[in-house]
């Protein structure tokens, strides 16, 4: 007959070189958007083992051949103000015009506390995993008390937040818009005198647009870069 496994030794959390992982996660993981926001894909309190999250990524501009995708933990609205796990760096996706390319994201954490995630180009099947160790190890990334502090940040900082978001939401309107300008103006959906003028100037002001955007995502996308390998 087998040995017995008393129900309190059955619900003991594993042990990771020592460490105990989570029961649930302490903060919500996300990855990052091309505006530097963070898309929450696993809100805290989710049990551990998780559910697989699936979402999906676009290009930002015309003829994007690589994506790097970032994925943080912490609670607030701006990737950057949260902790940086590591990134995905997706390449090889077919050049076509801005907001063709569909990859599809997926991700989960395992028993081990590891964030697993993968990337795939729809048109293609090209895939490319990661695999970030310890993110819901107790202790492996942040203490106790970093983690307490960290999950009162949201609150904290909600106002700020709130308007970065505003200032966010603002900016996709205009490139967004901006963007059917140029493509009905090339398709020739204004007379030709008008169609070439707005041609120009709408090329120009995505231009811009898409500049100006980058501020609002420039130092997470600094932090993102800097774990990525060429």
């Amino acid at each position: 007959m087998g040995a017995r496994t008393s129900k309190a030794e059955a619900s003991t959390p594993p042990m990771i070189q020592g460490r105990l992982v989570y029961r649930k996660t302490p903060l919500s993981i996300g990855s990052d958007d091309s505006y530097g926001d963070m898309l929450v894909q696993i809100p805290k309190k989710t049990t551990i083992p998780t559910n697989k999250f699936e979402t999906s990524y676009t290009t930002s501009y015309d003829n994007q051949e690589t994506m790097v995708i970032g994925f943080y933990q912490g609670e607030r609205k701006k990737a950057s103000a949260n902790q940086l796990l590591g990134a995905l760096k997706f390449k090889g996706i077919p050049p076509a015009p801005r907001g063709v390319a569909k990859v599809k994201v997926c991700g989960y954490i395992d028993a081990k506390g590891n964030l697993n995630v993968s990337a795939e180009d729809k048109s293609t099947g090209r895939k490319e995993t990661v695999s970030i160790p310890g993110v819901g190890v107790e202790g492996k990334l942040l203490s106790a008390v970093e983690v307490e502090k960290m999950a009162g940040q949201g609150e904290k900082h909600k106002s700020e937040d709130e308007e970065h978001s505003k200032k966010v939401n603002v900016m996709k309107a205009m490139n967004d818009y901006m963007v059917v300008v140029r493509e009905n103006a090339a398709a020739g959906a204004y007379s030709r005198k008008v169609g070439v003028a707005f041609k120009d100037v709408a090329g120009t002001m995505l231009d811009e647009f898409t500049e100006k955007s980058k501020e609002f995502g420039l130092e997470g996308n600094k932090k993102t870069k800097h774990c990525v390998k060429p």
